[in-house]
C-alpha cells in the first residue's frame, strides 16, 4: 500500500515538475522577448555630397542628416556601411567614426584611396589604417566629394533616450521565479530519492541543494550591486539542475564534481563580466590568451588521451579535462578583441591564422564536431562587420578541402557520415548506429513526462549522459522537459540577437555573436545527431551534458551574452548598468 501510494505521488510529482518548468521558462522568456531594445541616437552626421557636371563645375547634389546609433560607424559607399554616401570618389570602406565610453568621438581613415581631410588638413595614413583623430561637434570631414559634419543630439533627445532606456527595461520579478526553481529542485531531489533510495541521497541533496544555494547567493550579490535582470542566469540554473539530475541517474559518484563545476562556472562568469568593464584591458588580453590556447592544443596533441575516437582529453593529477572546451572561450575573446577593427587586414590575418591553427589541431585530434563548431563561429565572427562574401567563399572552399582530408585519413569520421540516415539499417544498427538507435528507442518510451528519474535504461549506453543526453532527458524526464531545454538555448539566442541589434560596442557584439553561435550550433549537432537527423559528431549539450569542463565553459560563454545585455542595470560588464 505504501509502495503504491509512493508511486502515485511520484507520478503526480512528475506533472507538477513539468508545470514548474513551464512556469519558470515562460516567465523568463516573456521577460526577455518583450524587451524592444530600440536603437539610441548618439549624434548626427550631416552629409553634403557634391557632383561635377559635364562642364567641370561642382555643386551640391544631396544634403541629408543621418542618425548615429552605434559606437563604431563605418563611412563609405558600400551598402554595408553604417554611414553610406552615394559618392564614387569614396572608398567602399573609407573611414570609421568611433565613440569612446566617456562620450568622446574620433575618426580613423581605413587606408582610403583619396584620403580624408579635417578642415582642409589631410589626415595622415599609416599603412592600412590611419591613427585616430579626435573630433568635436561641429567639425567637418571631407572625403571625396562629400562633407561630413558631426552634430550633437538635443537636450530633449538626451532626456528621451534616458526615459526610453528606463521604460524599455521591464524585467521579471526574480523572487517568484527563483522560488519556483527552488521548488523544482526540491522535486528533483524527491524523485531521485524515491528511485535511487538512501544510498545516493547525500550526493543528491548536497549537489542540487548546493546549486540552489549558489543561485540565491549569486542573486543576492547582484541585487546588492543594484542589478536587475536575472533571466539568462535563471535559465542556466534550470539547465544545470537538469544536468545534475542526469548525472545522478548515470553516475551518482560524479555529482559532487558536476556541482563544483557549475559553482565555479558561475564564479568565472561573474569575474569575466567585471573584467570586461575595461575594454582596453580586455583587448590587451588577446595575446596571452592566444599563447595559452595554442599551448593547450599542442600539449593535448602530444599528451592527450583518446576517448570515443577523439584525442581530446588531458589527465593531470587524477583530473581529466578537455582543452578544446577551454579554447572555446579564448577563441571568442580573441576574435572579439582582434576583429574589433575588422578593416585592418593585419588583424583579420592574425585571427584567420589562429583559427586555422585551431582547426588543424582539432582535426589531428579527431574532434570533428568541435572543429565544425569553431569553423561556424569563425565564419559568423568574420562576416559580422566585414561583409566580404568573396573571402568567406574562399575560406569555405579551403575548409571543405580540409574536411575531405579528414574524412580520408580519419576513417571513423567517414563512418559516421556513412551512417547518417542509415542508423536503422540491419548491418548498421548494432555497429556504427548503436548509439543513435538506442537513443531513439529510449526516447520513444519516455512519453510527455518520462518514465521517471533514473528509471530509464539508456544511461547504460556509452556517452548517454554526454553526447546522447537529449535522448536521456526524454526517456527519464519526458519530451516536454527535453523540448524546454532546447527552447532555453533558443531563447538565449533570440535575446542575444535583440541585444546585438541594439549593441553599441563592436567588442560586445562580436563576442555575443560568437557565444550565441556556439550555443545554438552545438545544441543542433547534439540533438539532431543523437536522433540521426544529422551526422553524429559527439558534442555536448550546453549546461546539460555531464562533464565539468563543458559545464564551466557554458557558464563562461554566458558571460559574453550577459555583457551584451543592453537593458538598464542588467549588464555586469558596464559600470552602473548604463546602456551601451
Amino acid at each position: 500500500m505504501d509502495l503504491n501510494l509512493l508511486q502515485i505521488v511520484n507520478s503526480l510529482g512528475r506533472w507538477v515538475f513539468v508545470a514548474l518548468a513551464v512556469y519558470i521558462l515562460a516567465r523568463c522568456i516573456m521577460s526577455l522577448i518583450r524587451t524592444k531594445n530600440p536603437a539610441e541616437v548618439w549624434a548626427y552626421m550631416h552629409m553634403v555630397t557634391y557632383k561635377s557636371d559635364d562642364t567641370g563645375s561642382v555643386g551640391p547634389a544631396e544634403e541629408i542628416s543621418v542618425p548615429i546609433t552605434h559606437w563604431e560607424n563605418v563611412i563609405g559607399r558600400a551598402r554595408s556601411c553604417d554611414i553610406q554616401a552615394e559618392d564614387s570618389t569614396l572608398s567602399r570602406n573609407h573611414g570609421i567614426l568611433m565613440r569612446g565610453s566617456s562620450g568622446e568621438w574620433s575618426y580613423r581613415d581605413l587606408g582610403s584611396k583619396n584620403g580624408t581631410y579635417l578642415e582642409d588638413v589631410k589626415i595622415s595614413k599609416e599603412k592600412e589604417m590611419g591613427p585616430p583623430i579626435r573630433l568635436e561637434y561641429g567639425d567637418t570631414l571631407r572625403a571625396g566629394l562629400t562633407e561630413f559634419t558631426l552634430l550633437p543630439i538635443s537636450l530633449e533627445e538626451k532626456n528621451n533616450n534616458t526615459a526610453m532606456r528606463k521604460s524599455d527595461t521591464k524585467v521579471m520579478s526574480a523572487g517568484p521565479t527563483l522560488a519556483a526553481l527552488t521548488l523544482f529542485q526540491v522535486l528533483t531531489i524527491l524523485q531521485l530519492w524515491i528511485t535511487l533510495g538512501p544510498d545516493c541521497l547525500s550526493e543528491v541533496i548536497v549537489s542540487i541543494g548546493g546549486l540552489c544555494a549558489v543561485m540565491w547567493i549569486y542573486t543576492g550579490v547582484l541585487r546588492s550591486m543594484g542589478r536587475t535582470g536575472f533571466e539568462m542566469e535563471t535559465i542556466a540554473f534550470f539547465l544545470s539542475t537538469l544536468s545534475l539530475a542526469v548525472v545522478a541517474s548515470s553516475a551518482p559518484e560524479k555529482m559532487y564534481k558536476q556541482f563544483m563545476a557549475a559553482a565555479l562556472g558561475v564564479a568565472i562568469m561573474f569575474v569575466m563580466c567585471l573584467f570586461m568593464r575595461n575594454l582596453e584591458r580586455s583587448k590587451a588580453l588577446r595575446w596571452p590568451l592566444m599563447a595559452v590556447a595554442a599551448l593547450l592544443l599542442i600539449i593535448n596533441l602530444i599528451f592527450g588521451t583518446i576517448g570515443f575516437g577523439a584525442k581530446n582529453w588531458l589527465e593531470i593529477g587524477g583530473f581529466s579535462f578537455q582543452p578544446s572546451e577551454l579554447v572555446k572561450v579564448a577563441f571568442i575573446w580573441i576574435g572579439a578583441a582582434t576583429l574589433d577593427e575588422l578593416f585592418q587586414k593585419k588583424n583579420l590575418w592574425i585571427f584567420m591564422g589562429f583559427s586555422a591553427f585551431c582547426f588543424g589541431c582539432l582535426g589531428l585530434m579527431g574532434d570533428f564536431g568541435t572543429a565544425i563548431i569553431f569553423f561556424v563561429t569563425f565564419l559568423i565572427i568574420s562576416f559580422l562587420r566585414s561583409g566580404d562574401f568573396s573571402k568567406l567563399i574562399l575560406i569555405v572552399g579551403v575548409a571543405a578541402a580540409g574536411g575531405f582530408m579528414i574524412l580520408r585519413f580519419k576513417p571513423y569520421v567517414a563512418q559516421r557520415f556513412a551512417t547518417w540516415g542509415h542508423a536503422w539499417d540491419p548491418e548498421v544498427m548494432d555497429a556504427a548506429g548503436f548509439q543513435q538507435t538506442r537513443t531513439m528507442s529510449a526516447a520513444a518510451s519516455g512519453g510527455l513526462v518520462g518514465s521517471g528519474a533514473a528509471e530509464g535504461w539508456l544511461h547504460s549506453v556509452p556517452a548517454a549522459d554526454t553526447d546522447m543526453v537529449f535522448g536521456m532527458l526524454i526517456e527519464e524526464w519526458g519530451l516536454i522537459i527535453a523540448v524546454l531545454a532546447v527552447l532555453s538555448i533558443v531563447t538565449l539566442a533570440v535575446f542575444a540577437v535583440q541585444s546585438i541589434m541594439a549593441g553599441r560596442s563592436t567588442y560586445f557584439t562580436i563576442a555575443a555573436c560568437g557565444a550565441m553561435s556556439m550555443f545554438v550550433f552545438q545544441t543542433i549537432l547534439n540533438v539532431f545527431g543523437s536522433v540521426d537527423l544529422l551526422p553524429f559528431t559527439g558534442v555536448t549539450f550546453p549546461f546539460v551534458s555531464n562533464g565539468g569542463t563543458s559545464m564551466m565553459v557554458s557558464w563562461a560563454l554566458l558571460a559574453f551574452l550577459k555583457a551584451a545585455d543592453t537593458r538598464e542595470q542588467a549588464s555586469l560588464a558596464v559600470k552602473g548598468g548604463a546602456k551601451r
